[in-house]
């Protein structure tokens, strides 16, 4: 299945039944869902991602900020 998600600005269209919940990642990186586990990275633990519920599907988006600075000496 292809989730399209039409992007217009800032305000993304979704089909109507489509849900949208925010998690904490725990440190193991799963979170909870229904009362479900799911795995989704230690990477993220800590973190709070965004939930994506369409029909039977549980879609995981998050956006990971990353900035690094290397000294070139």
């Amino acid at each position: 299945m292809n989730l399209s998600i039409e992007n217009t600005g800032n305000a993304a269209i979704l089909p109507e039944s489509a849900n949208i919940f925010s998690r904490k990642v725990a440190r193991s990186g799963h979170i909870s869902y229904e009362g479900r586990p799911y795995f989704i990275s230690k990477a993220l633990a800590g973190r709070y991602i965004r939930l994506l519920v369409l029909a039977d599907r549980l879609i995981v988006d998050t956006a990971i900020p990353l900035h690094k600075e290397y000294p070139l000496v």
